[in-house]
């Protein structure tokens, strides 16, 4: 049996297996860390691609101004303050989808790090603020 490099040899001509393992295990480690980082940073270009295209569809979705709402029998009343509930929607959901590609997810990550060493029960708090609020919304 020939020996790699990674593999020592004990005295009793046997092969350390422990050294085997631990530099495949690395390396499998190493290849998942990559494999992750590749697929995170492609989360806010689908982010930004689904706010893009709900706001395009809020945008066609909106009532005509006939009186009536599209896909509907009652009549709409008024039509000025729907199409402007839905604008202010869709511009809003554009602007995340514009911000979310435009930022630089390593600056903010280094400005919650930073807001956490120096105030950690501020962030401990909205932690937990958050969490709570998240597991109201989707409990129901």
């Amino acid at each position: 049996m020939e020996r790699t490099d990674k593999e020592s040899a004990k005295p009793d001509g046997g092969t350390d297996q422990s050294n085997i393992d631990r530099g495949g295990v690395q390396g499998r480690v190493k290849g998942v860390a990559a494999s992750i980082r590749k697929q995170a940073s492609t989360i806010p270009a689908l982010l930004a691609d689904g706010l893009e295209a709900g706001a395009e569809a809020l945008r066609q979705q909106r009532p005509a101004a006939t009186g009536r709402a599209p896909g509907t029998a009652v009549a709409v009343s008024d039509n000025s303050s729907i199409t402007v509930v839905t604008d202010g929607l869709a511009s809003g959901m554009q602007s995340s989808a514009e911000w979310l590609r435009d930022a630089d997810l390593e600056k903010i990550k280094d400005g919650v790090e930073k807001q956490v060493k120096e105030h950690p029960a501020r962030a401990l708090l909205v932690a937990l603020g958050a969490g709570y609020l998240l597991g109201k919304v989707f409990r129901r």
